[in-house]
């Protein structure tokens, strides 16, 4: 297996697995004995595309709520049993300059030997604009956290194409209704940072484009994990079969992300390169709301 398609098999990955909720209806993304909690808080920021408040709750005590969009933290809006949180509260909009601090804020909630679960909701105060805030790559570079890190023993596996197991489930980034058009409608809305794209179900099913290695591998996966994805979708939307796109998204280094997007039977797998989140943003927006 090419070594270059690992970032987007642990995106897909991040689909298949049957989440954890704690009481309350929050949910689990790191248990106490995870080796990197700080890890799984980022890399569920880093999955949110669309505006969305995130409450992240240590069952040590500490709770810290922050507005995400476009895989950005746009401010932090609550900070509970945490000290030093002064300079960030209260920012409309963080910058460089609160960088630091923020991370100590996050390690602090993300602290080892305590589980961590996500509530997510409508964004708080102030808009959504994605060309603010502190990117969750940039804050995942400096603490040396691979946002697609599979593990060491996964990825000896799959030098040999063994088996995937099935990671932690990949938060929701946006619901939305549906108006009109098509998935493929969508697709081509995204425009050429769309790579390869396919759909299964519905009118457009078996539409695809992109290099034929990797529509091939987005059709074994959902050949394989169909009813898995729907399940997990249903999970992140607020009623089964509601239109729903997820983008699991790009780091600084690699620059590929993962689009899925369904809408009533029908469900598209796509690689983005690059970013991509304003095209995937507009194109979702233009075509289904």
């Amino acid at each position: 297996m090419n070594r270059g398609t690992l970032p987007i098999i642990a995106r897909l990955r991040s689909l298949q697995a049957t989440a954890r909720f704690a009481p309350g209806g929050s949910r689990v993304i790191a248990e106490a004995d995870d080796r990197n909690p700080l890890a799984q808080l980022l890399r569920a920021a880093n999955e949110t595309m669309l505006g969305r408040s995130l409450q992240f709750d240590s069952a040590g005590g500490p709770s810290l709520t922050v507005d995400v969009s476009g895989r950005r933290i746009l401010r932090l809006t609550s900070a509970i049993g945490l000290t030093g949180a002064e300079s960030c509260l209260g920012v409309e909009v963080l910058e460089d300059e609160h960088k630091d601090d923020l991370i100590k804020l996050l390690r602090a909630v993300a602290a080892p030997r305590h589980a961590l679960s996500v509530t997510s909701g409508p964004i708080g105060r102030g808009g959504e604009e994605v060309s603010v805030g502190l990117p969750v790559a940039l804050l995942a570079d400096l603490v040396l956290i691979d946002l697609n890190d599979l593990g060491e023993e996964d990825a000896a596996e799959d030098e040999v194409e063994a088996p995937l197991p099935a990671p932690p489930m990949a938060p929701p980034v946006g619901v939305a209704d549906a108006k009109g058009g098509s998935l493929a409608g969508f697709a081509t809305a995204v425009g050429p940072e769309l790579v390869a794209w396919l759909v299964s179900g519905g009118d457009d099913d078996g539409r695809s484009s992109g290099p034929e290695e990797m529509v091939s591998h987005l059709q074994g996966f959902l050949d394989d994990e169909r009813s898995a994805v729907d399940d997990q979708l249903d999970a992140l939307s607020s009623s089964p079969g509601e239109a729903v796109c997820v983008m699991l998204g790009a780091t600084l280094v690699e620059g590929h992300c993962v689009v899925c997007a369904r809408v009533q039977s029908g469900l598209l797998l796509g690689v983005i390169e690059g970013d991509g989140t304003g095209a995937v943003l507009q194109a979702w927006r233009g075509v289904w709301t």
